[in-house]
């Protein structure tokens, strides 16, 4: 009696893990488009600045990448707060293994105006 309920509790387990698959037989494409019609005025300032940022020892493991937006940021933060950096540069200093050591970002300040 033991044996045969054990054969079928294993027969069971067997086939419980099989795996179903089922899949559409037909698709059919949906003609789509994106329109927007935003527009916007960029508000560019005529002096460019310069930022030097030291990333912190948690910046720093993040990758070269990362840093540069957040030198960026804040670079935008400390002068007027502006949106976006046009026309942006930088110059980053690296320690060995390509650790960050500090990175220089240029450009020119500009702000978006009049959404319409």
């Amino acid at each position: 009696m033991k044996k045969v309920f054990v054969l079928a509790a294993c027969a069971c387990l067997f086939v419980s893990c099989s795996t179903l698959r089922k899949s559409s037989v037909s698709t059919m494409d949906v003609a789509t488009s994106l329109n927007s019609r935003n527009a916007v005025d960029l508000v560019v300032s005529p002096t460019k600045i310069s930022y030097t940022y030291i990333p912190t020892a948690q910046d720093k493991k993040t990758g070269l990448k990362n840093v540069v937006n957040n030198a960026v940021t804040d670079a935008l933060k400390q002068n007027g707060n502006a949106d976006v950096l046009v026309h942006m540069t930088y110059d980053a200093t690296l320690k060995k293994r390509g650790k960050v050591k500090k990175v220089v970002v240029s450009g020119y300040p500009a702000t978006y105006k009049n959404f319409k």
